[in-house]
């Protein structure tokens, strides 16, 4: 389910009777809805959350026994794989409002995301490990990146963090109270949305491109950028808004 309020739009895994896990159908919507979010003009944050209790539980074992593999190949890179391609490379900030358990690939999509918002009920475990399987969903690149080799427990047991625990290890950027989280997370998404969309997108990409880069392309790159940012409209409004002690009107040129 994909929907914009205001500047915003929300994108929810809304298979609540099944804690959001996710099968063939569900992955390719959620995948859709991301890449496609990116070509609302309207919208210049995205919030991914699940529908009810949890955020989403991973990939839906039971689907396999019903004829609705979620993993079988195809699906694996085609569905799995590409969404969590889409939140990377999704040229605007993408939040993952985390109210609930987040397993399994539910984890690895919440990790994937920029901004993570935990509730005080959320819970995020790896839980892989006692499936017999190892990480997926991009958990290997993004967890040591997050939480350093701290998360290597978190791998290893697949045991539940709580929302607090996750905050110590890095993995989220605040813990909400449960009853107050929507409406939180609601308000730091307008928040974001006030800032210019043009720089929003090239900050995410050049933070990016520093994961693999040494200092001197970083400097090189951000210099470039910024000459490019400077011949744009949303700069000479922040400046004049600036100077006219007043909210600056972004319109993304």
């Amino acid at each position: 389910m994909s929907e914009r309020q205001a500047r915003v739009r929300w994108i929810t895994i809304n298979r609540p009777e099944r804690h959001n896990a996710l099968d063939r159908e569900t992955i390719f919507a959620l995948k859709d809805a991301v890449s496609e979010s990116a070509d609302d003009e309207e919208s210049r944050v995205v919030v991914l959350t699940g529908a009810g209790r949890a955020f989403s539980s991973g990939a839906d074992l039971r689907a396999g026994r019903e004829g609705q593999s979620a993993s079988n190949e195809d699906v694996l890179e085609a569905g799995f794989n590409a969404a969590i391609r889409a939140v990377w490379n999704l040229p605007k900030p993408i939040i993952a409002a985390v109210g609930g358990a987040a397993a399994g690939f539910g984890c690895s999509l919440a990790l994937a995301a920029d901004i993570r918002l935990a509730s005080s009920a959320a819970r995020f475990s790896l839980i892989f490990v006692q499936r017999g399987l190892t990480l997926d969903g991009g958990a290997s690149y993004f967890l040591p990146r997050l939480a350093g080799l701290r998360g290597m427990e978190m791998a290893l047991t697949g045991e539940l963090v709580t929302a607090e625990e996750a905050l110590r290890l890095g993995l989220v950027n605040r813990v909400v109270p449960q009853e107050e989280f929507r409406a939180q997370v609601a308000d730091y998404a307008e928040r974001l949305a006030k800032n210019a969309p043009l720089a929003l997108a090239a900050i995410k990409a050049s933070i990016h491109r520093a994961l693999g880069s040494s200092l001197d392309e970083v400097l090189t790159y951000e210099m470039t950028e910024q000459r490019r940012m400077s011949r744009t409209e949303d700069f000479r409004e922040g400046v004049t808004a600036f100077l006219e002690k007043r909210e600056p009107v972004y319109k993304g040129r």
